[in-house]
């Protein structure tokens, strides 16, 4: 055979490997989307956690805590930076190729904001409803938790409601909360610097569970004066 042979040959083989690493790519993008589609409709099959094993790092699909690490954090964050969260938070196993496509479908369903090239933010989740309303979306890891993320509506009370991050480290001068339908539930809680969230949680998990609330349900607080709010639900459905 000679070297014009040859060179045809592996120009052939050179042409025809390009092809299969291109279908080879292809393919691994349609199984990364399709196994992020199956978690996501998994989890959305899966009922919430028994509360005696859920907690805070609780065991979820990596879609929905991808979502309660945006909403934690109430401002943008690189994909980088969502795997650093999600580690912190106990899932030590994450990597950037896993969440970067989690992303990208969870963007695709509108679930999450892309800002730029790998930067995502969560959807807008408060509301402004006049001076003294604030409708904040529940996911459900915060019905799972008994909590209520206020990173974006903190300015809605007295500046002094900030506690320590531990109870034991003291805390803040504290709000009451009153829920609707729930006769005799009103509550004193500060809310707690790291998390930015309500300090009392039982009382919140009783409310969710008496109202039957799912993910995508709201709450409404109603500040009735500067340190008293009064707490109600509003279905997604009911959204405009």
């Amino acid at each position: 055979m000679g070297s014009k042979s040859l060179k045809e040959e592996l120009d052939a083989v050179g042409i025809e490997l390009a092809e299969a690493r291109t279908e080879y790519a292809r393919l691994g993008a349609q199984i990364a989307g399709l196994e992020a589609q199956q978690a996501a409709l998994t989890s959305a099959l899966t009922p919430p956690l028994d509360e005696s094993f859920a907690d805070d790092a609780g065991i979820q699909h990596r879609t929905d805590a991808i979502v309660e690490v945006l909403m934690a954090k109430g401002a943008p964050m690189s994909i980088k930076e969502v795997v650093a969260d999600l580690r912190g938070a106990g899932r030590p196993n994450e990597n950037y190729d896993n969440v970067s496509v989690d992303l990208a479908y969870l963007a695709g369903r509108n679930r999450v904001k892309r800002v730029r090239r790998g930067v995502y933010a969560a959807e807008p989740a408060i509301r402004v409803d006049g001076a003294r309303c604030r409708v904040i979306e529940l996911s459900q890891g915060n019905i799972n938790n008994g909590h209520v993320y206020l990173t974006r509506c903190l300015d809605f009370f007295p500046e002094d409601v900030l506690g320590a991050p531990n109870r034991e480290a003291g805390i803040g001068k504290e709000v009451q909360l009153t829920f609707a339908n729930s006769p005799g539930s009103g509550i004193w809680t500060d809310i707690a610097s790291d998390k930015k969230i309500f300090r009392a949680r039982k009382a919140w998990r009783a409310f969710f569970a008496q109202q039957a609330v799912r993910a995508g349900d709201s709450v409404v607080l109603d500040r009735q004066a500067e340190r008293e709010y009064h707490v109600s639900v509003l279905r997604a459905e009911a959204r405009p």
